[in-house]
């Protein structure tokens, strides 16, 4: 571009990054304008007409340039770090206030679980001087806050982890995914199932339970989304009524989900499931079940019930000890809380167990096949052929 004889020389690169600054939305616009200053001189714009268009003292302007002319863009866009007050608030003071944070209140005397801001602060000031650091007697809630920000601590918040717990957590959880790849390897490429001439069927199921689901009822009635008011409104109030145990599967096939409600939670429950999925399948096929370590599914009283079936007919395979997040149906469950059973209200448990049937017979209709794929890519297709099915023998010993 021309120059006028009065204009600013910029070094070789500076216009282009001068120009990509001021495009900037994320800048500080103190840099954005310092930048626009040097542009505007190097297209030969008066200082004072500057000083005008940004509604700032001329000497302002100069001041930018003459930085400029010192040391580059660097000097003339950005402060330099002042020195400031000495440092009051040692080191070894921080490390003191974040190994309070992150101890338990109630080990040091407290009713609480969880630090508050103001708990600690209050705790931090108490105990300062008998600890070797008077100065911070006097340290504010504020300061306390920014010494936990900068250290990332956040000692009022939980975040929840599952402890593994079972000693064989991998080989086991390595059966599940071995099961979940014989699964994927029945259906062909158009996604169809695929169905064995000379062997029969393996339908695997996975199931659990989900107990204490409450009915609960209301003491006034719903007020509907209006005009005026766009949301439900309800009576805080409420009456529980009792509470229902939902047993459900999944054919890892079909996707259909296979339902049964009871007021209790015992092994009876259970068998009534599997007498259901009994009833289900053809005889001569294979009932694979995957399922948790509950005391239901491996009592003396399913024992006897399974071995009144032919042998063979029902093959359970078991997560590990906490490691429940393997079985797939957990999946189907968190979906219908969310849809279904958040915020319902009913008028009695026989309600509440009419509606649960008549979600699983919406589901139903377009049934979603679950497919699992963490650490799917481990498990080869040969391992998966070789494995076969296991027989119930075999994963108890495992």
């Amino acid at each position: 571009m021309p120059r006028k004889a009065t204009s600013l020389t910029l070094r070789e690169g500076d216009y282009d990054y001068l120009r990509s600054l001021i495009k900037q939305r994320t800048i500080q616009a103190q840099v954005v304008i310092r930048a626009h200053i040097l542009l505007d001189r190097y297209n030969g714009t008066p200082i004072r007409t500057i000083a005008q268009i940004y509604d700032i003292s001329p000497t302002t302007v100069q001041l930018c340039v003459s930085k400029y002319l010192d040391g580059g863009t660097e000097s003339a866009l950005f402060d330099n770090q002042r020195k400031g007050r000495p440092t009051e608030i040692t080191d070894d003071a921080v490390a003191w206030i974040i190994d309070i944070a992150c101890q338990r209140p109630a080990d040091l005397g407290y009713s609480q679980e969880l630090w508050t801001l103001k708990n600690l602060h209050q705790h931090i000031q108490t105990h300062a001087v008998e600890a070797g650091f008077p100065r911070l007697e006097t340290i504010t809630k504020p300061m306390v806050q920014k010494i936990l920000h900068r250290s990332d601590i956040k000692p009022h918040k939980i975040k929840y982890y599952c402890e593994r717990r079972d000693p064989n957590f991998e080989s086991k959880m390595h059966d599940v995914l071995l099961v979940y790849k014989q699964v994927s390897m029945q259906f062909d490429e158009d996604g169809n199932i695929i169905i064995p001439a000379d062997e029969p069927i393996v339908h695997t199921v996975s199931c659990d339970e989900k107990p204490g689901i409450q009915a609960i009822a209301t003491t006034g009635d719903d007020l509907r989304p209006t005009v005026d008011n766009g949301c439900v409104m309800r009576d805080a109030e409420y009456k529980r009524l009792g509470t229902l145990s939902l047993l459900a599967g999944i054919d890892l096939l079909t996707g259909e989900a296979i339902p049964y409600v009871s007021e209790t939670h015992k092994s009876s429950d259970f068998i009534e499931l599997l007498k259901i999925l009994d009833a289900r399948y053809p005889e001569g096929d294979v009932i694979r079940v995957v399922c948790d370590n509950h005391s239901a599914h491996k009592s003396k009283e399913t024992r006897n019930y399974l071995a009144t079936r032919p042998e063979g007919r029902f093959v359970f395979v078991f997560t590990p000890k906490h490691g429940s997040w393997l079985n797939l149906i957990e999946s189907f469950f968190s979906k219908m809380t969310k849809q279904m059973l958040k915020g319902i209200r009913v008028e009695s448990k026989e309600e509440l167990e009419r509606r649960i049937y008549l979600y699983f017979e919406e589901v139903n209709r377009e049934p979603i096949v679950y497919r699992w794929t963490y650490k799917m890519d481990e498990i080869s297709v040969a391992e998966a052929v070789g494995a076969g099915v296991k027989s119930n023998e075999e994963v108890c010993a495992s």
